[in-house]
């Protein structure tokens, strides 16, 4: 594994706001409440502390400091809430630096998709059918919305249906970038071609099996894509060319 470093710093007006000195000095001042305490643990002199606070506080859009005064040592000084998120922000951004540049190192994720790298080191799904597309055509009816998806390595769209409220909170548009979602179950087996069925009808190939007890899961290709479903049907080999439909209401649809 790389050892890798990444220093992050925020400007705000142009001018240094935070740096990894500045966090330092900050958490120290959260740890101890006391502004010589916490100087004397970041390494630096008392004035030096004040320099970076007061550079901090002239151009932060809240207070980031609060005296107490009194007290069992006579007062000390705290951060606001404000400096308080400011380090939890901080933190969450170091994190997602580091995983993108984790992401670096996999040739396989593309580095031109925003939501195919986030999806690799953000919010995990029990989904086990994920795939990348664009919005290619939107037709709202009766209060839904029926989204048609573009995948790579598929050559027809697959359509999703979401309320019209969500279709607005997601604020699909076309050619927007999205990420669908469909559980292993929610995708139906079919050996000869369903006659009634037109949405999300796709032919694939069995590619492996594999025996659960009461279930089989299978692995699927379509076009260039792979696909994951489960059924107790016993009757399927590995080769066999089967068809495989998807409900466009059991489809989740997420984006950035």
């Amino acid at each position: 594994m790389l050892n890798t470093e990444i220093l992050l710093t925020i400007k705000l007006q142009q001018q240094l706001f935070v740096d990894p000195k500045r966090i330092r000095l900050l958490k120290e001042i959260q740890q101890c409440g006391s502004i010589n305490q916490a100087a004397k643990n970041a390494n630096v002199s008392y004035k030096s502390a004040w320099d970076h606070l007061a550079a901090m506080n002239e151009i932060s859009p809240k207070p980031l400091l609060e005296r107490n005064t009194g007290g069992r040592h006579g007062g000390g000084t705290n951060l606001t809430a404000y400096a308080e998120r400011l380090l939890q922000l901080y933190d969450l951004l170091e994190k997602t630096q580091q995983k993108a540049f984790t992401v670096l190192q996999d040739e396989t994720i593309p580095l031109d998709s925003l939501l195919s790298a986030f999806a690799k080191f953000s919010l995990q799904s029990s989904a086990r059918n994920q795939f990348p597309g664009r919005i290619t055509s939107l037709q709202v009816k009766d209060l839904h919305c029926l989204t048609a998806i573009k995948i790579d390595g598929i050559e027809q769209p697959l359509f999703v249906s979401v309320t019209e409220k969500s279709a607005v909170r997601l604020q699909l548009v076309l050619h927007k970038e999205v990420m669908i979602m469909i559980k292993a179950p929610w995708i139906q087996l079919s050996k000869t071609k369903p006659e009634n069925s037109t949405d999300n009808l796709l032919a694939a190939t069995i590619k492996s099996m594999q025996n659960l007890g009461d279930e089989n899961e299978i692995l699927l290709t379509v076009g260039q894509t792979e696909w994951a479903t489960t059924t107790q049907n016993s009757d399927y080999r590995v080769g066999d060319k089967i068809w495989m439909t998807i409900d466009p209401e059991q489809i989740i649809l997420a984006t950035l």
